[in-house]
C-alpha cells in the first residue's frame, strides 16, 4: 500500500512540474489590434485575428488575420491572410467580400500575398477606410477550394495606426 502512495505522490509531483502549454498562434495574435515594427526595418504594421475560426480539411481551427500597413503617402495597405488552410484565389481575379456592422457589403480586389496565404488588397479599393470606420467586419474567403464558408468576424474598432 505504501508503494502505491509513493507512486501517486511522484505522479502528482511530475504533473505539477510540467511546463504550461505554449499559447497557440491564434492566442498569440489575439482578437484586438496589435502594433509592431519589423526587425531591422522601419516598416510598421497593425494586425488583428478573427474572433472565430472555421473547420477545414487541414485544421480544425483555421482563422484569418487582417494586416494594415500605413503608407508614406497616407492611407494603408490591407492584407487578409488565412492561418491553417490553403488560401484559394484566381490569380487573375482575387476578390474578398466584406460586410461591415452597418450591413453594407464591400468587394475588394487584390493580388495573392507574397507567401500565397492571403490576398493583398489594392489601396485604391479603400479597404483601409472601411476597416478604420467600422466597429466590426465579416470577411468571406474561399477556403479549401470551397465557394462558401462561414465568414471570419473581426472586431476592428479602435484601429490607430499612430500606435504602430
Amino acid at each position: 500500500m505504501r508503494a502505491i502512495w509513493i507512486i501517486a505522490g511522484l505522479a502528482m509531483t511530475a504533473a505539477c512540474s510540467e511546463k504550461p502549454a505554449e499559447p497557440t498562434q491564434r492566442e498569440q495574435i489575439g482578437h484586438v489590434w496589435k502594433y509592431e515594427t519589423a526587425e531591422n526595418s522601419t516598416a510598421k504594421v497593425a494586425y488583428i485575428g478573427s474572433a472565430n475560426s472555421v473547420q477545414t480539411m487541414t485544421a480544425p481551427d483555421t482563422f484569418s488575420v487582417l494586416l494594415v500597413q500605413p503608407l508614406k503617402e497616407g492611407g494603408a495597405d490591407v492584407t487578409v491572410k488565412l492561418v491553417g488552410a490553403p488560401f484559394t484565389c484566381d490569380l487573375s481575379d482575387c476578390r474578398v467580400t466584406a460586410t461591415t456592422d452597418d450591413g453594407k457589403a464591400h468587394e475588394w480586389k487584390g493580388r495573392m500575398a507574397t507567401n500565397d496565404d492571403g490576398i493583398a488588397i489594392l489601396p485604391s479599393q479603400d479597404a483601409y477606410d472601411v476597416i478604420r470606420k467600422a466597429k466590426s467586419v465579416k470577411v468571406d474567403l474561399v477556403v479549401d477550394g470551397k465557394e462558401k464558408t462561414a465568414p471570419f468576424q473581426f472586431d476592428v474598432a479602435g484601429l490607430d495606426l499612430k500606435k504602430s
